[in-house]
């Protein structure tokens, strides 16, 4: 009998290209690609059987590949449902509300000032095209998400709450040093001790990412895909106590006291 899984989370990096320069942006300053509609359509065909929630999203803007829609319809077309996470800077953002049921905006500040120290242009569209977006889907279709820079988060969590948004999720800085040499941010490392334990990504196969040149891997926070091998090495390094070199850093894992 063939068990089919529900709404297992695929991540696909359409895009490596974006108007924005945020500075704690894990890409490199240099000139981005987007996939091909090639690619794309084979990373569909591949999926396991059953629905998938398939996310438009990477280290790129996804409003910026030329094809967005069309990938976006492709996604229906397979079966699954598409998400995405825009900046919301670009006009065609608010076309997303007829193509997807849920949508995900990076939202750091709402102070200009704020914004454009960190590379988050043009925050008066941004804001505007959010205000469009969350009166035409309904603001429970919508979700915010903020990299957690040590910014007072107070004005941005009023002005949510003005527009009855409830979904804002807040992450911290990302540690690993495949994030730090691309930051124009110092960070702090947290320290370690004990055994290391693999993360969600590694124990829960329920999410995948798959890099704009079509490499799948267990999540989203492994910049170097030359250093990947598989998630059985990941795992079998994660059972002797090592940390898999694709990991170091990462703030996901977990640690046990020996």
């Amino acid at each position: 009998m063939c068990h089919r899984r529900k709404h297992v989370f695929i991540q696909i990096e359409i895009t490596t290209l974006c108007n924005f320069r945020c500075i704690y942006c894990a890409s490199p300053k240099s000139q981005g690609r987007s996939m091909s509609m090639a690619l794309f359509d084979a990373l569909l065909q591949k999926l396991p059987i059953g629905q998938h929630v398939v996310s438009l999203q990477g280290e790129g803007e996804p409003l910026v590949h030329p094809k967005f829609f069309s990938l976006a319809a492709k996604v229906w077309q397979a079966g699954h449902i598409p998400y995405v996470i825009t900046n919301g800077s670009l006009a065609k953002s608010r076309n997303l509300p007829t193509v997807f049921p849920m949508i995900g905006i990076s939202l750091d500040t709402v102070d200009a000032d704020e914004a454009e120290r960190v590379g988050r242009r043009q925050l008066s569209r941004v804001l505007s095209n959010v205000e469009h977006i969350a009166a035409v889907a309904g603001p429970d279709r919508v979700s915010i998400h903020t990299v957690d820079m040590g910014q007072s988060l107070e004005s941005l969590r009023k002005y949510l709450g003005r527009l009855g948004i409830k979904r804002h999720i807040v992450q911290p800085l990302q540690t690993k040093a495949d994030y730090r040499r691309n930051y124009s941010i110092p960070i702090s490392i947290p320290a370690t001790s004990g055994r290391p334990r693999p993360c969600r990504y590694i124990t829960q196969p329920n999410v995948r990412f798959f890099n704009i040149d079509g490499i799948g891997m267990p999540c989203a926070y492994i910049k170097d895909a030359n250093e990947f091998q598989s998630i059985q090495v990941m795992q079998e390094e994660f059972a002797v106590g090592k940390v898999p070199v694709v990991c170091a850093g990462c703030r996901e894992i977990e640690w046990a006291s020996q």
